[in-house]
């Protein structure tokens, strides 16, 4: 027997490439498609298919592999293209993380911003390599949950990402050059955010001290297929949002008076990134729970809730990124 050949555990990359059209596979190269994921892993999963025989004696039943899917999930962080808005450099890096988990892109070249808004149909597909001390898992067709993404006092804005899809087989190769992004986000802090929150319709926007703001996007995200069609697909997306914030006088913002009347809302929490640029997190919704909690020795609130969209839909949580020049 040969002996194994022992391979560092965080030797790992990741490269990511949308598909142009549905049935179309993206090969995502590691010069012009890599990902920073911090914390990164992945795993394969199966969707055991048993037959029940009668045995007079204890133990599973034997089964046949009826799905396989593999995943990969880690921390991204999100900062602003270098010109948003504009016809080139205007996509955020996260834009192949965010794209495949149900959002879309909005650019508005008057306003200089560019927007990751929700939609429920015609999501991005993707397909991702990645690779981890010797081994090499293709995530084929694969669809995104994104989870934890928050702006907080401290801490850079960034969320956690599930990417999964299909894979045929683990193979065995050395960890290419993976060109990544070189900027590193700002940490938000007092002299770099504001956040707003604006009862609808037609509230007074108020300005209050939050600790952070998070959205998780709580997609459910299985396997289609059928006779000559496989794909992932999303279902029961029903995002929830948190914000933390210093208490205010009860005359100018009553969480519990908002909730028992079943008011919207609006919070929008910006951070300043260098120079006119920003980013920015945004829900629409409901309050559901409040909590009273210590906040750095001082007396704040926990508020949390569902985002909920207008008629018209896409509205109930976003992404900007922005230039404030104008």
């Amino acid at each position: 027997m040969a002996q194994p050949d022992l391979q560092s555990f965080t030797k790992r990359g990741l490269a990511l490439a949308l598909r142009a059209s549905a049935d179309t596979p993206a090969v995502p190269t590691p010069e012009a498609n890599g990902i920073l994921l911090l914390n990164g892993q992945s795993g394969t999963e199966i969707t055991p298919v048993e037959r029940p025989v009668d045995r007079p004696h204890l133990g599973h039943s034997p089964f046949g592999v009826g799905d396989k899917r593999a995943f990969i999930e880690g921390e991204f962080e999100l900062y602003p293209p270098a010109t948003p808005g504009a016809a080139s450099t205007s996509d955020a890096d996260c834009r192949a993380l965010l794209l495949p988990a149900g959002m879309a892109s909005v650019k508005d070249a008057v306003a200089k911003t560019t927007r990751y808004n929700p939609i429920s149909e015609a999501i991005a597909i993707s397909d991702a390599y990645w690779y981890h001390a010797g081994t090499h898992k293709k995530v084929l067709g694969a669809r995104h949950n994104v989870t934890s993404l928050q702006i907080a006092i401290g801490d850079r804005f960034k969320g956690n990402v599930r990417i999964q899809g299909g894979y045929d087989d683990v193979e065995e190769a050395a960890l290419p050059s993976i060109t990544l992004p070189s900027t590193v986000p700002v940490i938000a802090r007092a002299d770099n955010t504001y956040t707003v929150v604006t009862l609808l319709p037609g509230g007074t926007p108020l300005r209050v001290w939050a600790k952070s703001l998070s959205v998780d996007f709580a997609n459910a995200i299985g396997t289609k297929e059928f006779t000559e069609h496989k794909t992932t697909g999303i279902s029961g997306r029903q995002p929830t949002w948190t914000l933390r914030i210093a208490r205010t006088a009860k005359a100018d913002f009553d969480p519990w008076a908002v909730r028992d009347a079943g008011t919207l809302l609006t919070v929008a929490l910006r951070l300043s990134q260098s120079g006119d640029l920003y980013s920015e997190l945004g829900i629409r919704g409901q309050i559901e729970q409040i909590s009273e909690v210590d906040i750095d020795g001082d007396y704040g609130w926990d508020i949390s809730g569902r985002c909920i969209p207008s008629d018209a839909g896409g509205d109930e949580l976003y992404v900007e990124f922005g230039d404030t020049s104008v």
